[in-house]
Formats: structure tokens, sequence, C-alpha cells
């Protein structure tokens, strides 16, 4: 069972370092996609530390801005990577590098083979109380002399979905086949028109790739849980962040992953996680 990581990082480089670290197996491979917006300090540490390593590669950047098509773009970016690099993998799976396993590699490996190629992606279809993501569209302004965000406006106009297809949502994380991420990649290599549409719509990787694999031949094959632990709270715009408080839950659960996690907030619960596997 060989896996391949998508890794999306933009602070803590430490504890993307350890996450790597954690994960690399004589069965696993990695592709890491540094935020361009990232300090160069951030860029440098992380190069430092594990630029080097066998089956590491970095992929070229984009800017990720909190709800817009940057995320994507960079997991497209490591798609592509992956599957130009002829790295040998069963299963891609996309985390951040504020994620951490809460199984140990063999378990997840064990997990992941009874699957028998079933991938793991929460979705559900909309119309529902997340159409409004599809219908709002980004302005962001910028100063001319500094080329950064100065403020964003959004816009709800209706328009029309891409011909042919329901639209999907889902967690914007999650562990896909071979045969899914090759799906992916054909279907955008013949649908340029699909990205632009989501170009204009709020947090689009909380859509993008649900609405490609669910209108797919292979919609039977997904399981409807990504397997991962996140925490909310009502109508908040980010999960909260664990910390040893959620110990027990999260180590007594089916899950697999957990996010997020911040070492400067809690910087207990990561060794934790680690003894208890």
């Amino acid at each position: 069972m060989r896996i391949a990581y998508i890794v999306l990082v933009h602070q803590y480089p430490a504890q993307l370092v350890r996450l790597v670290h954690k994960l690399k197996t004589e069965n696993t491979s990695f592709f890491i996609h540094i935020d361009r917006k990232a300090a160069p300090s951030i860029y440098h540490a992380i190069v430092n530390e594990i630029g080097n390593l066998p089956d590491v590669y970095l992929l070229k950047r984009h800017n990720c801005y909190w709800g817009e098509l940057g995320h994507v773009n960079a997991t497209i970016e490591g798609i592509k990577a992956l599957l130009n690099s002829k790295t040998v993998f069963d299963y891609t799976v996309l985390v951040t590098g504020q994620c951490y396993p809460l199984k140990a590699n063999s378990a997840i490996e064990m997990f992941l083979n009874a699957q028998q190629g079933f991938s793991l992606m929460e979705h559900f279809p909309l119309p529902s109380s997340w159409q409004w993501r599809i219908e709002k569209w980004h302005i962001r302004f910028f100063s001319k002399k500094f080329m950064v965000p100065k403020r964003q406006s959004n816009l709800s106009i209706k328009r029309r979905f891409p011909s042919g297809l329901e639209p999907f949502c889902g967690s914007a994380y999650w562990c896909l086949s071979r045969e899914c991420i090759e799906y992916i990649d054909k279907f955008l290599h013949h649908n340029h028109n699909f990205i632009n549409f989501f170009r204009f719509s709020f947090a689009p990787d909380e859509m993008f790739f649900q609405t490609i694999l669910l209108n797919s031949p292979l919609k039977h094959t997904i399981i409807n849980d990504n397997y991962w632990y996140i925490k909310w709270l009502p109508a908040a715009a980010n999960p909260i962040v664990l910390g040893v408080a959620d110990f027990e839950t999260m180590t007594t659960s089916s899950k697999l992953f957990a996010r997020k996690f911040d070492a400067t907030q809690d910087p207990e619960i990561l060794d934790r996680l680690d003894r208890a596997q």
C-alpha cells in the first residue's frame, strides 16, 4: 500500500517538518505546496529541513487566499506533479501542515488496503444551505504600489452551473484512489472552463473535487466520510484548534487524521498523539 500525500502549508515550518517525518515510510511520498505569500524564512526553513529527502517534492507555488481558488490550484499542481513524477501510489491524501495522524502509519495503510480501491470523501448535493457559495463572486481590490490585497467585497449573482453537472459540497480534505486522481487529471484536461467557473465562487476547495467525482463513473466508489476529526463552532469560519482536552475523543474515534493543530498554542497534544500510537 503506497500513499502519496499532497501537503498545503503557509506557516509553522517546524510543524510541517514534524508531520512529514511522522508520516514518512518506505511506502509514502510527499508533494508539498508552500503558499507563495509565505515569508521567505518559512520557505527556506522547510527546504533546509526536508528539501533533500527522498520522495519529497516541492511544488510550483500559488497565492492561496482564504476562501478563494488558490488552494484548488495548489492541489491541482500536486496532482500533476504526482502523475508526472511516475511515483507508484495506490491512494493520495490531501492534508495541510496543521493536520496530524490519529493512527500509526501501519494502521493507516491497513485501513486503506481494506477499502479495496474505494475513496474517502465527504459529499452532499446542492442546493442546500451552501448554495450561496457558488453564487458568490469575489472582487479583490489591489494597491498599485504594493500589489497586496486591500479589501474584498462579495456580490451574490445567480449563475448557470457548468452544463451537465450537479454541484456537490463537502470537506476540503480527502483520500482518493489512484483511479480517482487520474480521472480528475483527465477531466480537467478536457474541461478548461470548469476551473474558471469556480474562480468566482466562495470556498471552491469544498466543492471542486466533489463535483468532478460525484458526476463521474467513479461515484459509486466514493465513501461519504473522509475520516477526519474536525471540530466546528456554529457559523464559524475556521475549525477549532485542537488540544489536550480533545485527546480522548480523537483517539477513541475511528478517524485517521485530525485538524487543526497549532503547536504554538498547545505543544503537548502532538507528543501525546505520538505516544498513543
